[in-house]
């Protein structure tokens, strides 16, 4: 997404050298199958640093990774998406994300095809556009959102504990949701769908950013 901002602290680092050993205890990097990664919880829980988190690290392995980012599938530009939330709550949910298009890049790039085309959001702009990525160079893809585990086609999930409540302050920061009711309403609908999904995750981190289990 353009216009986001990802601060990369040491404790990301450090907990994304920790995912890495954990991962290389069921998966093998650089082999000719892709390998995908999917990170999932709650609005301001730490997907995105995690993710590029996670990207940075496999760097230092000699992996190549590619990050997708669900803000970008969705099917409404950011403004325009908040607008139509305020007209009614029911607009609030999974029905937002164009999850069959998230599926689809997916699944491509585990096919190993050489280019895949996505959506681009720009948050600033309120726009969505498309980008072209050429999809052979990479081993790895990670996909981050709120919503990715009702895909299908990830080796190894991460779920983020951490609800609205606990990551209250890391949202105010990024400047991406306004401090309202309304908007407490919209995550508390949020945390409802997908509180359940740490039930299928193969590591859990947990409300101090730190693995807590693991189905190895």
């Amino acid at each position: 997404m353009i216009g986001d901002i990802i601060e990369l602290k040491e404790q990301y680092l450090v907990t994304a050298k920790e995912i890495i050993a954990i991962l290389k205890q069921r998966l093998t990097f650089r082999t000719p199958s892709k390998i995908a990664v999917g990170i999932a919880g709650e609005s301001g829980s730490g997907k995105s640093v995690t993710a590029f988190a996670l990207q940075k690290m496999l760097e230092r392995e000699e992996v190549k990774s590619l990050v997708l980012q669900m803000d970008d599938y969705f099917k409404l530009p950011p403004a325009t998406n908040h607008e139509n939330r305020l007209k009614s709550l029911e607009n609030v949910g999974i029905h937002e994300v164009d999850l069959e298009k998230l599926a689809q890049n997916l699944n491509a790039f585990k096919k190993g095809v050489s280019e895949i085309e996505k959506p681009l959001v720009n948050y600033k702009g309120n726009s969505i556009g498309t980008e072209k990525i050429d999809a052979q160079e990479y081993d790895v893809i990670i996909v981050e959102g709120t919503y990715i585990f009702e895909t299908n086609g990830f080796d190894f999930k991460i779920f983020i504990d951490r609800d609205y409540r606990d990551t209250y302050e890391s949202r105010m920061k990024r400047n991406r949701d306004e401090q309202s009711d309304f908007v407490e309403q919209v995550l508390e609908i949020e945390h409802q769908i997908i509180r359940d999904f740490k039930n299928n995750a193969d590591l859990i981190l947990g409300k101090n950013y730190e693995p807590i289990n693991r189905n190895l």
